[in-house]
């Protein structure tokens, strides 16, 4: 198993459409809301946990597709 922090970056993002997608054999937590400081965008912190990084790397881009996303920042990787 491979577990990952992403930031989603996003303005006006809700926090039900990066619940509710299906990231196949990972599973998304949202953490929680960071708001937008001067220049610094706002968004949301995840926790994905996936079965293999293949699978992982299936999902960044799933959740790059919800509308409102701008980008994500992948800040931690392990493995467990």
């Amino acid at each position: 198993m491979i577990e990952s922090w992403v930031f989603i970056e996003g303005a006006n993002l809700e926090e039900e459409k990066l619940r509710s997608i299906s990231l196949s054999n990972a599973q998304q937590l949202v953490i929680g809301k960071i708001e937008s400081v001067s220049s610094m965008p706002g968004g949301w912190m995840l926790h994905i946990a996936a079965n293999s990084p293949t699978d992982l790397g299936n999902a960044l881009p799933k959740l790059a597709e919800v509308p409102g996303v701008t980008g994500a920042l992948t800040l931690l990787l392990k493995k467990v």
